[in-house]
């Protein structure tokens, strides 16, 4: 018998704590270490802020102000206006003029960078670069914790100085080997330590930590996952699981710097650098390629989501920033006579190759090695262009002329595809969407949009019709010049 599968809020929960916990926990210290919170007016009277004022009162980049802010208006810290700008939240503005509180929250952003030596504690059991790293973690989740001011002044503090931490540990316990270790069997404390080449006291505190997060448990003296956890992290989905931890740590410095970079435009991971950009990217190439099924299945959705609106027999295809190719081989998927380019840096076609081989796509695709803002896209070459996940990576300043290109080189009746995050018309949600804007803010590099964003962009090109739709993975923008019919599926309403 096949076991139940785990309840949908502890995978989003999990999830959460292994790729965005950080980001969250970056943005209210980076929010409170500005002065941000001081500038803005709470209460009855209360006179909003607008951001360029807001950026002008901090001597911050705007762009930057706008990442952190919008975030803290998703968890409802701050408000947002419409037309008028930010005000505090009277709750928020009530705990923050709390002495002890905001000197405990002073406290907390100076272990940022130790915290990413927790493996390094555990192994050792003993302090790392004379910080008590290890008592730290126990303050924070084993023993008693100072009262806050009240239930709202306690969330601040979890989410301020808790998800960063938890983030640490299950990288903590990916890196060395223990979340392998409990899929496997019950084992005593002493004899996981003994096995994993660890101390068993700072052993000791990483479980403890995972027990708090409900992965972990302890019964008779033997550690194992909780039932949660091993419904969710069994030794197929484990892999895929921890390929996600790496990635944050490679924003890890940079997030400890966040304030720096709003304040100063100073990036400690420059996405703009082409030797970063290639590192990083290769890298995102090889963990995507290793789950390259799963998001196959998922793409071919949007193949058939187009399929409702043109045929794409005989079609042309072209899949722009191609990444492990999982959407174009989609396409080429969808149909037996389609023709899909795959544009990328060659370290990136690289990973794509082996897919098309094992999918037998290699006879009806074309690897093109290029940069997709300098490269000459032709006119009326391409029946869809797809666009997985780029318009982040790209400057803002580039897009006007991005767009034109692309609508220039679709045929009559062809269609744009843009896949990726996609924020409310408001731009105060989802949160998992504003995580990752301050992600490429952090990297320098793009921006998440709104559809009514895409809409003034794409109209101006002559793509003139636009619309959403909800994907299983993220949601898609499709976009025509008013020719082709909408399919009978239900748009993404505006928010």
């Amino acid at each position: 018998m096949s076991k139940p599968p785990a309840s949908p809020a502890f995978v989003q929960q999990l999830n959460f704590l292994g790729r965005d916990a950080s980001n969250e926990s970056a943005a209210l210290q980076a929010a409170f270490s500005l002065g941000l919170f001081g500038q803005l007016s709470a209460g009855p009277g209360a006179w909003p802020l607008s951001l360029d004022s807001l950026a002008e009162h901090l001597g911050a980049n705007r762009r930057g102000v706008r990442a952190i802010l919008e975030p803290l208006v998703g968890l409802g810290f701050v408000l947002f206006q419409e037309g008028q700008g930010y005000l505090l939240a009277e709750d928020t503005a009530a705990f923050l003029a709390d002495a002890s509180f905001r000197a405990r929250l002073r406290a907390v952003p100076d272990w940022w960078h130790v915290v990413a030596k927790l493996p390094e504690a555990v192994r050792i059991g003993a302090a790392v670069d004379g910080r008590d790293l290890l008592g730290w973690f126990r303050a924070l989740f084993l023993e008693p914790s100072p009262a806050a001011p009240n239930a709202r002044a306690e969330e601040f503090f979890d989410r301020y100085a808790r998800n960063f931490a938890r983030t640490q540990a299950l990288v903590t316990a990916a890196e060395l080997g223990l979340l392998t270790r409990l899929v496997e069997t019950a084992t005593p404390r002493d004899e996981l330590a003994a096995g994993l080449k660890v101390h068993p006291e700072g052993l000791g505190v990483l479980l403890g930590v995972l027990a708090s997060l409900g992965v972990a448990r302890e019964e008779a003296g033997r550690w194992s996952f909780t039932e949660a956890a091993a419904r969710m992290l069994d030794a197929t989905s484990l892999p895929y699981f921890q390929r996600a931890l790496p990635a944050t740590m490679a924003y890890w410095e940079a997030f400890g710097h966040l304030g720096e970079a709003v304040r100063e435009q100073r990036f400690r991971l420059d996405l703009r650098d082409p030797e970063t950009a290639r590192r990083i990217y290769q890298e995102n190439a090889s963990r995507i390629s290793g789950i390259f099924g799963s998001h196959l299945r998922l793409s071919r959705k949007a193949a058939e989501l187009v399929g409702q609106m043109r045929s794409l027999s005989g079609a042309r295809v072209l899949d722009v920033g191609t990444g492990s190719g999982v959407w174009g081989a989609a396409f080429g998927l969808a149909a037996p006579t389609t023709h899909v380019t795959y544009l990328d840096s060659v370290h990136v076609l690289d990973a794509v190759r082996p897919h098309l081989t094992k999918l037998k796509l290699e006879a009806r695709s074309r690897l093109w090695e290029g940069d997709c803002l300098s490269v000459d896209y032709g006119e009326a070459e391409y029946d869809v262009i797809l666009l997985p996940q780029i318009i982040p990576a790209l400057p803002p300043d580039a897009l006007p002329g991005f767009f034109a290109k692309l609508a220039r080189a679709l045929k009559p009746g062809g269609l744009l595809l843009i896949s990726g995050y996609l924020l409310t018309d408001r731009r105060d949600g989802p949160l998992d969407a504003l995580y990752f804007a301050l992600r490429r803010y952090v990297s320098n590099e793009g921006d998440v949009l709104s559809l009514p964003e895409f809409q003034a962009l794409l109209s101006p090109v002559g793509l003139t019709a636009a619309r959403a739709f909800d994907m299983p993975i993220q949601q898609v923008v499709v976009a025509h010049r008013g020719d082709v019919a909408w399919p009978e599926v239900a748009a993404v309403p505006a928010a």
